[in-house]
């Protein structure tokens, strides 16, 4: 019988290849279910012959309830960008500065969202998000789902640990058939095919995932044991062997004249390629180089991406109306005749404020041009003057809130106008939804539809009330649009934010002037909220780039009675008010904050770019030579030049043992 299921694996996986990758089918896919269903039937009877190449590991898992956080080893970092050819020159001009003659790979910029994916002895074991770089989340199960990654390595050498790094994306052939489905269902439609890809890998029911036909194009190999390579392109030649579609290289050229030619040429064809792309890649072919280079705390240094101009459309404004926002600042939207703008329509755009309003002379009626700012944000750019018919009409500020009716007051010395409602329901609506936003508390299923539905039912007022749905479940159910499982799933992301670490508790509370970043160091600097309270201007002054504006925010706003009575709701209420990081040797990543380090020699856990990411991730600097600035050497087997600079200079010298246990 084991004969009979490595036979049926290897003639599945072959007419997969044909279907997925070659686009030429030998069956019909009624032939291909009927050989699965053997499989499965033959895999439950005799699941010891089960293989790990199997194409019945990508029909789904079974849901999980979370997923569980991974560390990157190496850091997933952003690409600096580039938005015009001049800044193309400079980034050039820098890598011939540090004495590297370039050789640069160009390739397309997938809109997608970015994955790791891991093997061990040529058996994928884990896939992850990118995340916020440092620490993802395992949808190993979901990308699982999808054909074009291989389970196992197509090669007869073992490799004993594989990382690459790909980007998941959506066809808009399938981007499309998915929404038109959505439409007739009465379900909500995806915004852009980047989004639905997003939303179908993080799906907790990998079922889900295996029906959205996502596909991957792998454009880095990241980490390997037992080979090396001289070049990106031939680890590149190495990973198509394996089994994976590696994105298409466009030029390979020292001369960057012809890296803009590549870059032209990859504009001209852009609509016309399956799938959306969002820029290009330039980065060094010399994986030495790259070394060399390394990365600043957000970027590499050997890479850039070029942004292409945005899309521009022309519209019409149809309205243009306000929105209350948590500070009861009212903001202008024009709301115009819908047009698709890179690859996602969009019919609203904010003006900002009357005098944005005003110095553009933006009228009601006016024909306009639309794009999409970073192709991300929609923005009206250009009022068509010239195509003007007299049936424009002028935007006059409303005097009275359109949801509470209180006074609209300008405010002094800015351009913004307020509501002076104290109980202003787009106020109480605005905070509620920050309060649960991924940056912050991180409630998924609390959106911005949802929470305004709950507050016209009077399920909550308050930020503390979320915490009080529980109790009404039987009355949640019953809701329009919501079933048993979306209720389940709000409640259990709910009860989770209970245990997040209170920067993001802080952040929630949206005080003016704390940002994340603020709220993050307020973390690692305070026990407690008891203790954050009961803080003084100097306290937060003291902070690094706090000053005291941002200090005397913070301690206004915990001096308001209403907020103290919101803070000893939640207490009650069971959500974390102790800071995680505060004393912790360990995760306390502002440990080596001002601190510069200069690595020589080479180390056998880690490699000379792994070791500095982890330094730079836990908030270290890392320089190429040794300086009278430099704190740190450290050092490792067969040391250059570096050793002795250092010792004559007086630096402090360390071993990697020494840095684990007293830095680290």
């Amino acid at each position: 019988m084991k004969n009979r299921i490595d036979e049926l694996v290897k003639i599945l996986n072959y007419h997969s290849k044909r279907y997925h990758e070659q686009d030429s089918p030998l069956i019909t896919d009624y032939e291909y279910d009927m050989l699965l269903k053997e499989l499965i039937e033959l895999e439950a009877k005799y699941p010891m012959y089960k293989s790990k190449d199997s194409p019945t590991q990508r029909i789904g898992a079974q849901p999980l309830k979370e997923f569980e956080k991974v560390k990157h080893i190496i850091p997933m970092e952003s690409l600096s960008n580039a938005f015009s050819y001049e800044d193309l020159y400079s980034f050039h001009e820098r890598i011939i500065k540090e004495g590297i003659t370039p050789e640069y790979v160009l390739d397309k910029k997938i809109d997608g969202l970015s994955v790791s994916l891991e093997y061990k002895d040529n058996i994928f074991f884990r896939g992850s998000t990118r995340g916020d770089g440092l620490y993802g989340e395992d949808i190993t199960n979901n990308l699982k789902t999808i054909p074009y990654i291989p389970l196992t390595l197509k090669i007869n050498k073992i490799i004993p640990y594989l990382e690459v790094r790909g980007e998941v994306y959506m066809d808009k052939q399938v981007f499309k058939k998915l929404n038109e489905t959505a439409a007739q269902n009465g379900d909500k439609e995806f915004a852009n095919p980047r989004n639905a890809a997003a939303g179908s890998l993080r799906q907790l029911d990998s079922k889900i995932t295996a029906q959205r036909n996502l596909k991957i194009f792998i454009f880095n190999l990241q980490q390997i044991k037992g080979m090396t390579f001289n070049t990106h392109t031939d680890s590149l030649h190495f990973l198509h062997e394996a089994g994976f579609i590696t994105n298409e290289i466009i030029r390979v050229s020292s001369d960057m004249s012809e890296i803009i030619k590549g870059i032209e040429e990859i504009q001209a064809k852009r609509h016309s390629f399956p799938h959306d792309i969002d820029g290009a890649v330039i980065k060094l072919n010399n994986l030495a180089d790259r070394v060399s280079l390394g990365s600043t705390s957000k970027a590499p240094r050997w890479s850039i991406a070029y942004k292409y101009p945005p899309e521009q459309k022309e519209t019409v404004i149809r309205n243009i109306f306000v929105q209350v926002g948590r500070s009861g600042v009212l903001t202008p939207n024009a709301e115009f005749d819908p047009v698709i703008v890179s690859g996602s329509k969009i019919s609203r755009a904010t003006l900002h404020n009357m005098d944005f309003i005003n110095s553009n002379d933006i009228r009601i009626n006016d024909k306009v041009l639309i794009q999409k700012a970073g192709d991300v944000i929609p923005e009206v750019i250009k009022v068509l003057i010239e195509k003007r018919t007299g049936n424009e009409k002028a935007f006059v500020m409303p005097k009275k809130c359109p949801l509470c009716n209180s006074d609209v007051v300008k405010m002094d010395n800015k351009a913004a106008y307020k509501c002076t409602g104290v109980s202003c329901i787009g106020q109480i609506a605005r905070k509620i939804e920050h309060y649960c936003s991924k940056d912050a508390m991180d409630i998924e299923g609390l959106s911005t539809a949802t929470v305004d539905k709950f507050l016209d039912l009077r399920l909550i007022n308050t930020i503390a009330d979320i915490y009080e749905l529980k109790d009404k479940k039987d009355i949640l159910v019953k809701i329009d649009g919501y079933g048993n499982t979306s209720i389940e799933k709000l409640l259990s992301a709910i009860e989770k934010s209970k245990e997040n670490n209170i920067d993001r508790l802080i952040f929630g509370l949206g005080i003016e002037h704390i940002g994340k970043k603020a709220s993050s160091l307020i973390a690692d600097n305070f026990n407690d909220m008891d203790d954050i309270m009961s803080a003084s201007v100097e306290d937060f002054v003291s902070i690094n780039t706090f000053g005291d504006i941002m200090s005397q925010s913070i301690v206004k706003y915990f001096k308001n009675s209403d907020v103290i009575l919101l803070i000893d709701k939640l207490k009650r209420h069971g959500i974390n008010m102790k800071s995680l990081n505060y004393g912790n040797t360990v995760n306390n990543t502002r440990k080596l904050v001002g601190k510069t380090f200069v690595i020589t020699g080479s180390f056998n856990e880690y490699s000379r770019e792994q070791l500095k990411q982890i330094l730079i991730s836990n908030g270290g600097n890392v320089t190429e030579s040794v300086s009278k600035k430099t704190d740190y050497v450290i050092v490792g087997e067969n040391p250059g030049s570096k050793l002795s600079k250092a010792e004559s200079l007086g630096i402090k010298i360390i071993k990697i043992d020494e840095l684990k246990l007293t830095l680290l």
